[in-house]
Parts: C-alpha cells; structure tokens; sequence
C-alpha cells in the first residue's frame, strides 16, 4: 500500500493513504495497529471493489507516523484524522473505526468540519473492567521499567485476540504465538508512541466514554459490531450501548474474539461493513 506523510502541525507527520474512487470510507485502527494491517481483514479491498475511495493512516505514535511526548488524548488523535481528510479535500465520508479506532471515530465529530455520513464501530463500542486493568497495568509498566515487555504483550494478545476454541488448542495457540510474535516488530514508532496511545485509551475509559449522551448525540446511520468472545469490549455491553444511538443497528459476530475483524474466516464483520456502506 502506498502512502504519503501528512503535516498535522507540531512537527508531527501522520502516514495515510488514500486509494479507489468514489465516496469516501476513512477507516480508523485500533491502538498499536498500523495501517497496513487493514489488508488482512479484505475491508480496503471490498470497500473499493464497491467503488468507494479508501482512506486509511497510523495514529500518532504508530510507525511509520511520528511519536510526539506521550500524553495523547483520543481527541488528539481525532484531530490528526481530520487534517488527513482535509489533506485529501475530502468534506463527506463514511467512517469505520475498529477497537480504539471507534474512540477516534465518535471523536472526530467534535474536531473534523465535515459531514459524516454513516458511522461503523466494530469491536470498540464499550470496553470491558478488564481492557481498563490492562490499560493500567502497561501504564505502570512504561513508567516504572521505560517499556512493556514482550512476554508481557504477546500474554495479553493470546488472551483476548483468538476465540475461546483457539484457546483450549495448544497447538493452536502454539502457531498464533509465532504469528503475534512476528506480527509485533516494528509496531510502534518509540516508546512515547505507545506511552502517548495507551494513556489516550486509558483516559477515555477512565472517564466513563462513550457517555450515553455523547451516544444520543450521533444522528447518521450507524452500524455496532461486537464479537462473541471479545474480552475487551464484550457484546452484551456494546449491545447495550448501541441502543443509546438513534438511528443504529447491531450485529452480533458469534464464536470469535477481539481480533474477529482481522482473523474470522468467514469475514464476518467486513461483509456487514461494506454492505452497511453500499446502503448509505
């Protein structure tokens, strides 16, 4: 995927790429994911097959982006996403947000000037106690050590990434362990990169977001998706937070875990968002 580095100011430089041509999708990742990374899940590809323009970049803090001095907020983030689609003269677009990313996506309506049309939050919607106490505990990790460990990281993927069936299979687990373990080099930018986006993440769960008015408040057609295993943001309480919103509509993705948009071979998930936006 090729890609350019956008000025948002403060030194800071956000890779994006914009690909296909049609309406706009800006797709927004979730913490710690670059964005080449939405290629496995086959969403960039399917969205520009139905003839749209894709829109995807790396948060502050993920490479190829720059790292500035953690903190970040999830309103930081926001605003880097905006001056991507105004870098790309974009003034109406259909917005994907997938784990962290469906915080910058309801973010993005208090700091982009533009019109979303439609909104899509998969495995994002309300975070669970324990993505809090992890959150927490990388946190004391960077501040006490300077770092997260590996062993540390690679736990916690296991953990919450694969479906409860994968995790009964040691063999299994076993080839997912080489998978995470090459899959995380080179991830973030510095260690302010995953300093600044775990604080960001931590913030926005600690204060209580997404708040059911901030949910009332989106009027566009909206599409939730949670997945069956997930221990990060479980589907019963994306459920219930996705009926604070208007006009949305759920669809639960049973027998996968958090990583169900990337690692469900059924694609689940990307059909459901790509049929989403050939609705809109």
């Amino acid at each position: 995927m090729s890609g350019e580095f956008v000025d948002v100011g403060d030194d800071v430089q956000i890779w994006a790429s914009s690909s296909g041509e049609g309406p706009t999708v800006l797709l927004s990742a979730g913490l710690g994911m670059p964005a080449q990374t939405w290629a496995f899940s086959g969403l960039p590809d399917a969205l520009v097959a139905a003839g749209f323009r894709v829109v995807t970049y790396s948060a502050r803090g993920v490479a190829p982006s720059s790292a500035p001095p953690a903190p970040y907020s999830v309103h930081d983030i926001a605003a880097d996403a905006a001056e991507v689609l105004d870098h790309f003269e974009v003034n109406e677009a259909i917005v994907v947000g997938y784990s962290m990313g469906c915080y910058i996506s309801q973010a993005l309506f208090d700091v982009w000037g533009g019109t979303v049309r439609g909104l899509a939050m998969v495995g994002g919607l309300r975070s669970s106690t324990i993505g809090l106490v992890v959150n927490e505990m990388e946190l004391e990790l960077l501040e006490k050590l300077g770092h997260v460990p590996g062993s540390v990281s690679l736990f916690e993927q296991l953990m919450t990434i694969p479906s409860a069936a994968i995790l009964r299979d040691d063999a299994q687990v076993a080839n997912w362990r080489a998978m995470l373990t090459a899959s995380s080099e080179n991830v973030w930018t510095s260690v302010d990169g995953q300093h600044g986006q775990t604080r960001a993440s931590y913030d926005w769960m600690r204060l209580g977001e997404p708040t059911v008015e901030r949910l009332a408040d989106i009027t566009c057609p909206t599409l939730v998706v949670g997945f069956g295993d997930d221990l990060f943001f479980p589907a019963t309480q994306s459920q219930e937070a996705a009926s604070h919103i208007p006009n949305a509509q759920w669809l639960l993705v049973d027998g996968v875990g958090h990583g169900g948009l990337i690692f469900d071979p059924e694609r689940g998930a990307t059909d459901a968002v790509t049929a989403f936006c050939r609705k809109l």
